[in-house]
């Protein structure tokens, strides 16, 4: 797996992180950490990505969606 997609992956997985915390985080705080970082890495795929790239960070995004709706159900 390239090293893109493994940032892409780790950066949604971030945001999906700090959605289940106790406290809000700042707008600041989730504008420069997460939503900044995946602008980045989004822009990068489409710029020197590949079709299989893409399909990664998809798959990527549907496993960490999976793991965050089996964790909140078993609160």
């Amino acid at each position: 797996m390239k090293k893109i997609v493994k940032d892409t992956i780790g950066h949604f997985k971030v945001m999906v992180k700090h959605s289940q915390l106790s406290y809000e985080p700042s707008p600041v705080h989730i504008l420069k950490r997460m939503v900044k970082p995946l602008c980045r890495d989004f822009a990068e795929l489409l710029e020197e990505g590949t079709k299989n790239d893409t399909w990664q960070v998809i798959e990527g995004f549907s496993m960490v969606c999976s793991k965050a709706l089996r964790e909140d159900q078993n609160r």
